[in-house]
């Protein structure tokens, strides 16, 4: 589910607003477009060490002229630069999925950013250079946010000899076109280590920036980087990461709570044929409480129907399926009822219309349903909505 880029940070009439969104899974590989104004962009910079730049000049409008970074340029898949051997290239592009297994499969992980450089270096010259991949927005709004997202280590393996890979948040002053930064914070990204594709992981990360009220109307950038540095005369460099589930939001919150205008059916159009009966509401004590029905299928193609309730959290809420059996039609005896646990599925609302499905299942799914693998971050959109309760706030 891919959100895509709201270009107006617009005044939140709940908690907390979410402005950008993607976890790439309605991509495919060697697609045209990453997404919403997704740049490539790499630059040398003088010095024996990656630290130096990291003050200043960090970006496309070093020089004050944005006239070289056209929006209609900004988008490209992958990208090479030519810096030496004729074979040295830095990358941004998809990886679908991540680590997939010798059968192409998904594992433990599905689509992810890549963000790759394998660099040649001359005998014991000393240099840095860098690869950015971001997306930017005009500010319209005052606050404190959260650029939040998760990394895991790619194939080639963790950076070392000096190399790095990092997130950063940048804003710059376009109100006079100087493209002078006004806010840089970074972030390094160590991903956690991984040999195989069943033993990689994701670690989720956060930068949490505030924009006072006379920067509303500058450039917000954020986005991926990665430093190459050679300070032993090594002759290759390579450096990669893996990014998903990219977010930008406010950070009182986490955006639209969940509620009633939540409730509904949902799916994924690319897989018609099981979907959820969502429903929001309050116990009698007033307490939230989140009932979720999935109609789905073992791996032979018979149909399963599996129910859970649990409590809300911000937009996200968490569910124990059990799928019930044993009671006969006419005697309808609740004695005779058995529940056996279906596995764990963790919904995430970005609104009342979009949300993510992850699933885990059970050692009962897995013997007795054939549901080896998980579903991790599978993108639903609501097909109807189940009318909300009157006195529900009707902006949720």
């Amino acid at each position: 589910m891919s959100t895509g880029l709201l270009l107006a940070l617009v005044s939140a009439q709940v908690s907390a607003q979410l402005y950008f969104s993607d976890n790439f899974e309605d991509r495919v590989r060697d697609q045209p477009l990453i997404g919403n104004n997704w740049t490539w962009y790499n630059q040398t910079f003088d010095g024996d060490t990656c630290d130096a730049p990291y003050v200043s000049g960090f970006g496309p409008f070093d020089d004050g002229d944005p006239s070289d970074y056209e929006q209609e340029n900004r988008n490209y898949w992958t990208a090479s630069a030519d810096v030496g051997q004729g074979d040295s290239y830095f990358r941004a592009g998809l990886e679908v999925p991540a680590w997939a297994n010798d059968l192409g499969g998904a594992v433990n992980l599905t689509n992810m950013l890549r963000i790759y450089g394998d660099q040649y270096y001359s005998a014991g010259e000393t240099r840095c250079r860098r690869t950015l991949v971001f997306q930017e927005m005009d500010i319209e709004e005052a606050g404190t946010f959260k650029f939040t997202f998760d990394v895991a280590q790619d194939r080639v393996g963790a950076p070392a000899n000096g190399e790095v890979t990092g997130a950063f948040v940048k804003v710059l002053e376009q109100s006079n076109f100087s493209y002078e930064e006004l806010i840089f914070e970074r972030l390094i990204t160590n991903p956690p280590a991984a040999t195989t594709p069943e033993d990689v992981t994701t670690e989720s990360l956060e930068i949490v920036f505030t924009i006072p009220e006379e920067y509303v109307g500058e450039l917000l950038q954020f986005g991926f980087y990665n430093d190459h540095a050679t300070n032993a005369g090594q002759s290759w460099e390579t450096t990669a990461a893996l990014y998903d589930n990219i977010v930008v939001q406010s950070a009182d919150g986490g955006g639209v709570p969940i509620g009633p205008a939540h409730s509904g059916s949902w799916y994924n159009a690319g897989q018609d044929g099981h979907g959820f009966s969502v429903e929001f509401g309050t116990q009698t004590d007033g307490a939230p409480l989140a009932v979720i029905y999935w109609y789905t299928y073992d791996s032979l193609g018979n149909p399963i129907f599996m129910v859970g309730a649990g409590v809300p959290d911000g937009q996200r809420v968490e569910i124990p399926f059990a799928s019930p059996v044993g009671m006969k039609f006419g005697e309808f005896d609740p004695t005779t009822v058995e529940r056996p646990g279906g596995g764990t599925a963790v919904f995430v609302f970005t609104d009342s219309k979009n949300a993510t499905f992850s699933y885990t299942p059970s050692s009962f799914s897995t013997t007795e349903w054939g549901h080896v693998e998980g579903i991790e971050n599978l993108a639903l959109t609501q097909l109807f909505q189940v009318p909300a309760d009157e006195t529900y706030n009707p902006a949720q």
